[in-house]
């Protein structure tokens, strides 16, 4: 087992949990490589939730040649951008929108609504855009998008509306999930 086999398996596996097709291949490669970065402190928590992952695949593919730990030096860094997003839409079916009446998995179904709300949707191999991209990411991470969370991974229908105090920008992305998640409910 060597860096490059790891790191590649790894991006297959990051995908399989969220359904992240082969025709974007190119998009996954690329948030994969970019580090998420945050501006307010606790938003760390979903960095570690990202990095989290890497601990799971080396149980997965650990044996007693290749231990858990030497898979996770092989993939250490600071969290990437797919792995914040693998992870935080993983945190929200777990510990938010787990539906024990049905019992399905709905991972996917909230990592493909932060990748639409970004706008990264139509990004896919035929359209892939490095310079659209970055642009994109960075407007996410340096929080410049708008109060209501357009160019966000969430968006709040109700924010900048008489009486709703949110401005998505100012706050840290559990409480975005909260705000989103209660919307999700209600409806």
């Amino acid at each position: 087992m060597d860096a490059v086999d790891v790191k590649k398996d790894y991006l297959k596996w990051l995908c399989s949990l969220v359904n992240a097709g082969p025709d974007y291949h190119f998009l996954w490669y690329k948030l994969n490589n970019m580090a998420f970065v945050w501006s307010i402190e606790k938003d760390e928590n979903r960095a570690e939730d990202g990095k989290y992952l890497r601990y799971l695949f080396g149980l997965e593919v650990s044996d007693t040649d290749n231990p858990v730990e030497e898979v996770e030096d092989f993939l250490s860094g600071p969290c990437s951008v797919l792995e914040f997003l693998v992870g935080l839409a993983r945190r929200i079916e777990d510990d938010i929108m787990y539906d024990a009446d049905t019992d399905d998995d709905r991972t996917s179904v909230w990592f493909w609504e932060m990748i639409r709300n970004l706008g990264l949707d139509i990004y896919d191999d035929e359209h892939f855009s490095e310079v659209e991209i970055d642009q994109i990411i960075d407007k996410f991470l340096g929080r410049k998008y708008s109060k209501n969370g357009i160019g966000n991974i969430f968006r709040s229908e109700k924010s900048g509306q008489k009486g709703w105090a949110q401005n998505l920008k100012n706050e840290e992305i559990w409480t975005q999930v909260h705000l989103w998640a209660s919307q999700k409910i209600k409806k």
